[in-house]
């Protein structure tokens, strides 16, 4: 899967019923091409079905939301830049309140979340860290 699968799966999500003109046109390719595409991310089993149900691949994963307090005038910013390469951090946001950074992320299980905690803490940046274990989804807008 490259990037403009992943567009063409983001498109979908959004609006399972898209029209291959309008996706085309988003992802800039021709219709036969995007048709091409969907095709075979169903054939392989990552669109389930026409509304565009994606099925991630391995086990199943737990997401936490991720507070870090930075220490001093350590900038939000470079707290995001450093940490949003983590494989683990699905997004990071700057933030307005006691945290500085709140970060979504997706792990193994809690020996995983437990393990990223800790490599977070040890970075001279972190002052200290809080998170929030996420647990059924209600409403799930994002593209996996």
């Amino acid at each position: 899967m490259d990037a403009i699968d992943r567009q063409i799966l983001d498109q979908l999500v959004l609006d399972g019923r898209a029209s291959m003109t309008k996706i085309a046109t988003v992802v800039s390719l021709s219709v036969p091409a995007v048709k091409r595409r969907i095709t075979r991310l169903e054939r392989d089993g990552v669109i389930r079905g026409y509304t565009a149900i994606v099925q991630e691949p391995g086990p199943a994963k737990m997401h936490a939301l991720v507070e870090l307090f930075c220490v001093g005038d350590a900038q939000s910013q470079d707290a995001a830049r450093v940490f949003g390469t983590r494989p683990e951090v699905r997004m990071a946001f700057t933030a307005a309140g006691d945290s500085d950074v709140v970060m979504l992320v997706r792990v193994d299980g809690t020996d995983h979340l437990e393990s990223l905690l800790l490599d977070l803490r040890r970075h001279p940046m972190v002052q200290r860290t809080r998170a929030l274990v996420l647990l059924n989804s209600l409403v799930d807008r994002l593209a996996p």
